[in-house]
């Protein structure tokens, strides 16, 4: 198990709340950019860029939906990526518009990635972009029940997250063993 190339001991998945409210956003920018699309076509019908592009878009839309019937997560990044660049290449709509669909895919990818705790022997690290590494000197008790994990510093912070278990039977942490393993770092560490 691996989390910013670092062979951990144990790896925790947390859920993702949020994602809802991701695949709703990108939904609803998807529809804008298709109306913005329109638009342009409207204003210039002969533009075959716009046209490539809105076609383009709205195939990866229909192969998003088949993604929905079958239960996977629909993520937008890639259909807001490639009508970005529509966007940017269609000359009614201004450049900064596509640009931003572009920074919107990017930053989708990152905000329904999930977010990981690696427990190793020096301590666990926090994947992302602003990651940390907590030192097992920090901590009193690291408990993982009723799928949620349990982070206690000795200067009383508290982390307390929902684990997201249904994701992976790869990253199955069974919370017996992983709670003694922490119990036995924190033991060797004091």
């Amino acid at each position: 198990m691996a989390t910013q190339n670092k062979i951990h001991d144990f790896v925790v998945v947390l859920k993702n709340k949020h994602l809802g409210t991701i695949e709703t956003t990108g939904l609803l920018l998807v529809i804008l950019m298709n109306i913005l699309f329109t638009t342009s076509l409207y204003w210039n019908p002969d533009d075959t860029g716009t046209w490539f592009f809105l076609i383009c878009s709205l195939l990866i839309l229909i192969g998003t939906f088949f993604d929905k019937k079958k239960h996977k997560h629909i993520r937008y990044s890639t259909l807001l990526i490639v009508g970005g660049i529509g966007l940017i290449n269609s000359t009614f709509i201004p450049f900064f518009i596509g640009l931003l669909y572009i920074v919107s895919g990017i930053m989708e990818k990152y905000m329904i990635a999930k977010k990981e705790f690696g427990f190793s022997q020096e301590g666990i690290i926090e994947n992302g972009i602003l990651g940390r590494k907590i030192r097992w000197e920090e901590l009193s008790n690291v408990i993982i029940k009723d799928q949620l994990l349990t982070i206690d510093f000795k200067n009383n912070k508290l982390i307390q997250i929902e684990t997201d278990d249904e994701e992976d039977d790869e990253y199955e942490v069974d919370d017996d063993e992983f709670n003694t393993y922490c119990r036995n770092r924190l033991v060797h560490k004091e």
